[in-house]
Formats: C-alpha cells, sequence, structure tokens
C-alpha cells in the first residue's frame, strides 16, 4: 500500500506489512523556532486556503528521526528582497513555522489533506488490529479533530485512503486504495468517493482492480472536474470526470490514456489549460502534461527536480519540492 514513511511505506515503495507500517504514533506539539535545513522535518502533504492568506500554506511533516510524530505547521515563503508571492518553475525557498495546536486522533496515521474554507480534511489510515489499516478521514474544524464516514468498498478490507481534492462549490473528492484481503497492506484497487455536501453524504465510482501492487493514486481538481493517475507494475493510468455542474451520483470516470513502463506518479498539478503529472522512474522525476481531458501533450519541460514533489490541493499550478535539506514552493510556467 502506498503510504507515507511514518507508516513504513513512502510514495517511492510499496508497503509489505501492515503491522510495522503502523507502529508509528501521533506526538503531542511543542513550541520550535522555526525549522531550517538542519533540522528539516519531513513534508507529507500540503493544502492551500486554510488560514485564508495567499502567503501561507499548511503542511502535514514528520519527524525525520522517528519518521512518525506527525503535526501540522504553516509554510511560508522564505523573507528576502526578491520574495514574490507567485512562485515560478525556479521556485520561492520556504520556511516552515512551529507544530501547531492541533493534535490529530492517536489511532489515525495520516496520508494527505486538502481544506475548505476553514476546514481542512485529512486522508490517512484508522489502526483497528496490528495487521489491519481501514480508510479513514478525519476533519478538522474549529480547533476539533473528528471522523467523517466514508463508502468504504467492502472489497477494501485493508487499506487506506490518500489522495484528496476540492472539487465544485461543497465538494470533496477521495480516493480509497487497498485489497480484499484484511491482513495484507498491498494496493491492488483503487476507488473514488464524492461528496457535493462537504462529507455529509457519498457516492463512489471504482477506479481500477487488479493492480497487483499499485503505487497509490494521484488527483487534482481541473476547470472542467477531477483528473486522476493511478499506477500499477509499472502502467500509469489517466482517468477524469467532468463534476462542473453534475452531480456526484451522476459523476461519469472516464479512462483516457495508458502508459507502461511510467513508475510511481507522485503529483498531479492542474493547471487552467492542462495537467502535470511528476512521476519517480527508477529514482529520476519527470514532469509529463496532458490536457484537462487526460490525452497527452506532445511537448513537457525536461524539469530538473529534487528529493519529494508534493501537490498543493486548493492552489492551481503550484507544488513543493522537497530534498530533506531545503523546501522550494514551485509553480508551472
Amino acid at each position: 500500500m502506498a503510504v507515507p514513511e511514518p507508516l513504513g511505506l513512502t510514495r517511492r515503495t510499496v508497503l509489505t506489512g501492515a503491522a510495522a507500517l503502523l507502529a508509528a504514533g501521533t506526538a503531542g506539539f511543542t513550541t520550535q523556532r522555526p525549522a531550517h535545513a538542519a533540522d528539516l522535518p519531513q513534508i507529507r502533504a500540503a493544502a492551500a486556503g486554510w488560514t485564508g492568506r495567499n502567503d501561507e500554506l499548511v503542511v502535514l511533516t514528520a519527524d525525520p528521526a522517528t519518521e512518525s510524530d506527525c503535526t501540522l505547521r504553516l509554510l511560508t515563503a522564505a523573507e528576502s528582497p526578491a520574495r514574490s508571492q507567485s512562485p515560478t518553475a525556479a521556485g520561492t525557498a520556504a520556511e516552515l513555522g512551529p507544530p501547531l495546536p492541533l493534535p490529530l486522533p492517536a489511532d489515525f496515521h495520516p496520508h494527505s489533506m486538502a481544506a475548505r474554507g476553514a476546514t481542512l480534511w485529512i486522508t490517512g489510515a484508522l489502526e483497528i488490529a496490528p495487521d489491519r489499516a481501514r480508510p479513514a478521514l478525519v476533519r478538522i474544524e474549529d480547533a476539533t479533530a473528528s471522523y467523517v464516514e466514508l463508502p468504504v468498498p467492502k472489497a477494501i478490507r485493508s487499506g487506506i485512503a490518500t489522495a484528496i481534492s476540492p472539487h465544485g462549490d461543497n465538494g470533496i473528492a477521495v480516493v480509497i486504495e487497498g485489497c480484499p484481503d484484511p491482513h495484507l497492506a498491498v494496493i491492488t484497487r483503487s476507488h473514488l468517493a464524492l461528496s457535493d455536501d462537504n462529507g455529509r453524504t457519498w457516492t463512489g465510482r471504482p477506479i481500477a482492480t487488479g493492480l497487483v501492487e499499485g503505487y497509490g493514486t494521484v488527483l487534482a481538481e481541473t476547470d472542467q472536474g477531477l483528473f486522476l493517475a493511478v499506477a500499477g507494475e509499472g502502467t500509469q493510468t489517466v482517468h477524469t470526470t467532468t463534476t462542473n455542474g453534475v452531480s456526484a451520483r451522476r459523476t461519469v470516470l472516464t479512462r483516457a490514456t495508458s502508459r507502461p513502463f511510467t513508475g510511481r506518479p507522485m503529483a498531479a498539478v492542474a493547471t487552467p489549460d492542462h495537467v502535470s503529472i511528476f512521476t519517480d522512474h527508477e529514482g529520476t522525476v519527470r514532469e509529463s502534461r496532458f490536457t484537462l481531458k487526460g490525452q497527452p501533450l506532445e511537448h513537457s519541460p525536461d524539469r530538473a527536480c529534487q528529493g519529494e514533489i508534493l501537490a498543493v490541493p486548493g492552489r492551481r499550478g503550484t507544488w513543493l519540492e522537497t530534498d530533506g535539506n531545503t523546501i522550494h514552493i514551485r509553480g508551472i510556467d
């Protein structure tokens, strides 16, 4: 199962054991100075819009020594004479604030997040036994974290909620992944859950089955709907939906294209006219561009990226790049 490092599986690897994966807990919050290269936490996920400030993102971090102790922090562009509010491909160096006093449930292991207004949504896994995890979604509202019921398919008895994105005016899209064996922690199938009413009701659509050992799905909202890329055994398949103006129950998931031997999708970053998928292929990060309907574009930039690439749900054309020593906020040119 593709999950973050504190659960034993980075976005670069495939989970082989839920017991080791879910051993880490969530630590409390302490006041610290802003983090720089020497003590940079691991960045797990990012989201925009939660604080209402254009110059701030919220990020999920973990202790690099324990690969656990997940906390939420604010991320801002580092102060410099040339500071810009609009990141470019060259990037803007960023600085982490101290942990926020927003503890997550102790039995919850987070993966990704998105914000809608003052509400923060965090996907992940709920540990229900030493060798079993169940996809879970946590909502943080008014400084309180609570679980939100997800429509987990009966065929996913062990798994994790991975990618998440706002969609439409009041919608949330969540990818649920896992397998039918309650004691086996791999991704063999992927499922899309949609809500039109901020998580009160849900409807679901299967994305893929028979993935053998999937790498996890990436998801982005576009001006036309949703864009998803799922990978299994090296083949990456792109799906799209037309959700704008269409209810969740009427949403149709369309398979657009497949590309063999492409590697693990790291992030999907949407712009007004295309979507960029960043892929880790044998240690090299590549960017491939697609139309909003999921068709590959002939030209994709030869972009040199280092470390992990993280999309920023809620901010079009923006991603984070971190190599464990620095964080840059980058934008698509």
